[in-house]
């Protein structure tokens, strides 16, 4: 008896490994991602404030994404795991939707990779705008 529930219990943990094993995005995609985010405002206490444009910075690895604010310099994800790759349509209308997730926080990433524009679309959580990033030269 005590070695079914031992066995049982291996089994549960196992799952829940593999359940929360990192995914690998496509080599397309790795590379440095560069845009700036638009200016939007924030409604509180019944007043609207405003916030300013800033230059966005989106490193993606195989299997991390980084998202950075340039200036002032400031990282909301740094090496957050990839959760999520979805690749969706085909041909020219193929994209790919990656979710991440970030190590201290409970609210997912979501990106969204254009192959044929290179272009990376960081879907913004409310109140921020969608973001609209191009893919950096290599140096």
């Amino acid at each position: 008896m005590k070695q079914c529930v031992f066995l049982v219990f291996c089994v549960i943990f196992s799952q829940s490994l593999v359940a929360q094993a990192t995914k690998k995005l496509p080599k397309k995609m790795v590379g440095t991602y560069l845009g700036n985010q638009p200016a939007y405002l924030v409604s509180q206490h019944n007043q609207s404030i405003p916030v300013d444009s800033a230059a966005l910075s989106i490193e993606v690895a195989r299997n991390t994404v980084s998202i950075c604010y340039k200036t002032p310099m400031f990282c909301p994800v740094l090496n957050g795991s990839v959760t999520a790759v979805k690749k969706i349509g085909k041909g020219r209308n193929q994209t790919w939707n990656v979710q991440v997730r970030s190590v201290n926080s409970l609210i997912l990433e979501e990106l969204i990779f254009n192959p044929k524009t290179k272009e990376l679309i960081r879907t913004g959580i409310f109140p921020q705008p969608n973001t609209r990033l191009k893919k950096s030269r290599k140096k």
